[in-house]
């Protein structure tokens, strides 16, 4: 479908229409750099081995061999051998690599065209994205609570929690932002004005 000329400029001239594609680009991006983190920095911490001032923590052989050999290439790249580690875990299906593989496509293509995107000749269909990026760090998150964080504090020691009782901090943040960022007015509102009752109650 050829795009209609005088509606892009009609939209790129509108305020709240470039304010919109802009915001919702910006969220974008910042979920799917939120996702890449939640595939790759728990293992990174979990494997963590050493400690310096300049570096942080660091990794050793027991990375190398248990998460780097996973990557399906022989490059040792982080990103596709935390993947591979996740699906050898069971943390992650081939579903799951699909969307993630396709999402990272997107992402790479919208952050080329992004002048597209602001202009309106490209479209992403942002709302289904986000909400797949959404439950992907949610399931990858989840299972380093239940699994490792849970199971090594003697606080939690034989009690049940409840998979759907689960709500990781990352996950709520970007739901968060997308109701501040993407919520009607008062939607939108809704947040910060019950923070500020709460905050003024407190005082």
């Amino acid at each position: 479908m050829k795009s209609n000329p005088v509606k892009l400029w009609e939209d790129f001239l509108n305020p709240d229409v470039i304010k919109g594609r802009l915001v919702r680009a910006g969220l974008f991006l910042v979920a799917h750099e939120m996702l890449v983190s939640a595939i790759k920095e728990n293992l990174h911490a979990f494997y963590a081995d050493s400690w310096s001032a300049d570096k942080g923590w660091a990794t050793g052989d027991d990375y190398r061999s248990e998460v780097l050999s996973l990557d399906p290439k022989s490059k040792e790249d982080p990103h596709r051998s935390s993947i591979a580690w996740l699906k050898k875990n069971d943390v992650l299906t081939d579903d799951d690599e699909m969307a993630i593989r396709r999402l990272t496509l997107e992402r790479n293509r919208f952050a080329h065209e992004l002048q597209n995107v602001i202009g309106g000749s490209y479209e992403p269909d942002f709302d289904t994205m986000f909400s797949e990026i959404v439950a992907l760090v949610t399931k990858i998150k989840r299972w380093w609570i239940l699994n490792v964080e849970l199971e090594t504090d003697p606080d939690w020691a034989g009690k049940v929690v409840e998979v759907e009782d689960v709500t990781p901090g990352s996950s709520m943040l970007l739901q968060i932002m997308a109701k501040v960022a993407l919520g009607a007015d008062d939607e939108a509102w809704e947040l910060y004005k019950e923070f500020s009752r709460i905050h003024s109650e407190a005082s």
